[in-house]
């Protein structure tokens, strides 16, 4: 009892999180860490199977590894260590990007009697984190979602396309807009599409690239700007974070709402104007919603 007791504490005390599942997957120890990087309290978990609404890992795009291809069952089948990056579910709804490393548990005879998964923010988390706090301290935060506000995404162009003139730097900008938030406000209320929007600017933000910026351009539209990049790479980036909004999932008591999103995206060339890459940015965001909403149009 000292001995489990030894082991508790010490990974109750690891930064990252941690948990242990036997062999039908239940978990049966959720540390404080993870308590803390996922929202969930232990009481919440404890006694759950671990695809059960609380972790729902995906990765980039978007495809649930919970129900397919899931590093737990395959270590819990033939004992290998595992990692990977993928992106959990916080308990208020955004992705957050994750580093995770799956292990065995064994018996003194060997056998495979559970396994144990230790997950760790990324450093795209940990830049995002940074980011805002650096954005709170020049107060160019929009006040609903904490995200970068209009002002700070055009000083950001303005400076994108500067580089561009000056040293040739590309990059891109993509226009990302909530699809159908006027149904949303109307059967949930105001409070409830607060919530939606803060949940879909977290996942933005938590996933994009430590270089790139992203911000609430106005009412259900985010701006950001996606930098070394060409025509390939930016619908790759676009691709990926309408994949993870779409994968994001809001719990209410009753039920949990989710969301997609349709994203115009767009390649500065020498001679545009912040002003040209938001207009064309929105054409396609705009041309996305006509031809069906939940996609990625890239102007060419």
């Amino acid at each position: 009892m000292e001995r489990s007791g030894f082991f508790r504490a010490m990974i109750d005390n690891l930064h990252d999180g941690a948990y242990f599942v036997d062999r039908d997957r239940r978990i049966v120890y959720w540390n404080k860490s993870a308590e803390e990087l996922t929202g969930y309290a232990s009481e919440e978990v404890v006694g759950r199977t671990c695809d059960d609404e609380i972790r729902m890992h995906v990765d980039e795009e978007g495809k649930n590894l919970c129900t397919d291809m899931c590093p737990i069952s395959e270590t819990l089948e033939d004992g290998e260590l595992r990692e990977a990056e993928l992106f959990l579910h916080h308990k208020l709804g955004h992705r957050v990007p994750v580093a995770i490393r799956v292990a065995p548990v064994r018996d003194r005879k060997g056998e495979i009697t559970g396994a144990v998964e230790v997950f760790s923010e990324n450093s795209a988390l940990v830049t995002a984190r940074a980011r805002i706090g650096e954005l709170e301290r020049i107060a160019t935060l929009d006040p609903l979602t904490r995200l970068p506000s209009r002002r700070c995404i055009e000083q950001e162009l303005t400076s994108r396309v500067d580089e561009l003139a000056r040293f040739g730097r590309t990059f891109g900008v993509v226009s990302v807009r909530v699809d159908g938030m006027e149904k949303l406000n109307g059967a949930f209320g105001r409070d409830v599409g607060d919530d939606v929007l803060r949940m879909v600017g977290n996942t933005l933000l938590y996933n994009s690239r430590p270089f790139d910026v992203i911000g609430r351009w106005g009412g259900a539209e985010y701006v950001g700007t996606v930098v070394g990049v060409e025509r390939d790479g930016l619908i790759k980036v676009a691709e990926r974070l309408r994949a993870l909004v779409g994968k994001s999932i809001l719990p209410l008591e009753d039920r949990t709402v989710s969301v997609t999103v349709s994203v115009g995206a767009v390649m500065a060339e020498w001679g545009d104007t912040v002003d040209v890459l938001i207009d064309r940015a929105e054409q396609m965001m705009h041309r996305s919603r006509g031809r069906g909403r939940d996609r990625v149009t890239i102007w060419k």
